[in-house]
């Protein structure tokens, strides 16, 4: 296969098997091309190679998002402000106690319960300060429920928070898998582009000087078929381009590691060994952290609904009240009798019950709490039910991809012997250039087709590990180590 790397014109006195391998050059060169064919086929790189960049597995890059998103930091801040929720809750209903502190001015007034040598209305007295300060509150005893049923409110938001956290950590797993293995695509196409295009470019300069130089062996069909090549290659490269920025973009933002650089091994196929779709259904349903959350939001409704309820009924309390008042310019007068505003100190505990009486609007919100927890439930069994469907579409779609991988791998290897058998027949002149040509488009479109079924089916897989909630393929296995 040498004369894949003959590109030079010939003149037009050149003899006719000189032409005959040119224009084999030449629709060799559209196969590499317009296929989408892959390096594999490509003679030896001779240029020198650059110190090669830090490089990134994708463990490693899971791991960095991991520790990086902001989503996920958002989350671990949510877990922290539901526990001091719930903190607060615990101790927040025996600490319900005000202090009251105060400073007034009056008459000084002397004397004795039975005189004093001030008139009547000591108004010209000097005027002096009197201090007070007072605090009272109450512990609660017995709440038929409130307390407890907040402390499950409270819990239950804990819950909910952690499982926010589990599916942000399992979708930015999914997001850098799926950012991952189009990377991979990506840049295998792109490098088999790099060389195609060039060459097919060449092939469409080379035909154009035969068809200007009138050489008998020129086909000007064979300029049309190299101008749509050149056209879909270019087109290709663009998407292809697009392809690349947007996965380096994407896995940037995800794992801020600037610049991303992955390790030159060719796409392949995770190992996953598939069990019956129902054991998916059913792991689904109990470790999805949507689940989770739906779950404990229904429980923290069920404890808002009992609050409600104990609202009817009174609560028991611990009543204590402590004070005192002193003016230094009236006359403490100790008498058990006679209530002296300006000098007095009192200490008192008493068994109390707290009552609200609010029985229409403890009636309208219990109303409304049972018609939010009927909601949830009928919320959750519809989560569960799309959980259901979204499960059986994933798994699936791996199966789909895994079958067709198979059948693009055969398809592959087939391709390929026509492929070769056909540019032997063709260097001896028993075929056509036609069926040369589709040979080699044939060969070129199941590779590529090959490698985008291998795509499809690591990212289904890391989809089918995302909606059950369970880890199905061990982190170090999603991608196979390889050597230059």
């Amino acid at each position: 296969m040498a004369v894949i790397r003959h590109t030079e014109p010939s003149p037009p006195n050149a003899p006719l098997s000189h032409r005959r391998r040119l224009r084999v050059g030449v629709l060799i060169a559209l196969g590499l091309a317009s296929g989408l064919g892959l390096h594999a086929l490509s003679g030896p790189a001779t240029a020198q190679r650059q110190p090669a960049p830090t490089v990134h597995t994708l463990e490693q890059l899971t791991q960095a998002a991991s520790q990086y998103n902001p989503g996920i930091r958002a989350a671990d801040h949510a877990i922290d402000a539901a526990e001091a929720r719930l903190d607060e809750i615990r101790f927040s209903p025996f600490f319900q106690f005000t202090a009251t502190g105060g400073i007034a001015v009056s008459p000084s007034a002397q004397g004795t319960p039975t005189y004093s040598p001030d008139s009547q209305l000591p108004l010209g007295n000097p005027w002096r300060p009197i201090l007070s300060v007072e605090v009272e509150g109450a512990i609660p005893l017995y709440t038929f429920g409130k307390i407890i049923n907040a402390r499950r409110a409270g819990q239950a938001g804990v819950s909910a928070a952690g499982h926010e956290r589990e599916r942000t950590l399992a979708q930015t797993h999914y997001d850098v898998r799926r950012a991952y293995f189009a990377l991979q695509l990506a840049l295998d196409t792109k490098q088999m582009l790099s060389e195609g295009l060039g060459r097919l470019e060449n092939a469409v300069e080379t035909l154009d000087e035969q068809l200007a130089n009138d050489e008998p062996d020129a086909n000007p069909m064979d300029a049309y078929r190299l101008a749509a090549a050149l056209a879909e290659v270019q087109a290709r490269d663009s998407e292809i381009e697009r392809l690349a920025t947007s996965s380096v973009a994407a896995l940037e933002v995800l794992t801020g590691v600037r610049p991303i650089h992955i390790p030159d091994c060719p796409i392949a196929r995770v190992a996953v060994d598939l069990a019956e779709v129902s054991e998916y259904v059913a792991g689904a349903h109990g470790h999805r952290p949507e689940l989770g959350a739906l779950s404990d939001a229904l429980a923290a409704r069920r404890a808002e609904l009992n609050i409600h309820r104990a609202r009817f009924f009174p609560d028991l309390a611990l009543a204590l009240r402590a004070s005192y008042s002193w003016g230094p310019g009236v006359t403490d007068i100790r008498n058990p009798f006679i209530r002296d505003a300006a000098n007095t100190q009192s200490l008192g505990a008493a068994l109390v019950m707290q009552w609200e009486l609010d029985f229409a609007g403890s009636l309208f919100r219990t109303r409304r709490a049972q018609a939010q927890v009927a909601q949830l439930e009928a919320l959750d069994e519809q989560a569960r039910d799309g959980i259901r469907l979204e499960v059986i579409a994933t798994y699936e779609q791996l199966r789909d991809a895994d079958r067709r991988e198979v059948a693009w791998a055969r398809g592959e290897r087939q391709t390929r012997s026509w492929f070769v058998a056909a540019g032997q027949a063709y260097q001896v002149g028993t075929i056509e250039p036609r069926e040369l040509v589709d040979a080699m488009k044939s060969y070129f479109t199941n590779r590529f087709n090959h490698l985008e079924a291998v795509r499809e089916f690591n990212t289904a897989a890391a989809a089918l590990e995302r909606v059950t909630g369970s880890q199905l393929i061990p982190p170090g296995a999603w991608e196979q180590s390889c050597t230059e």
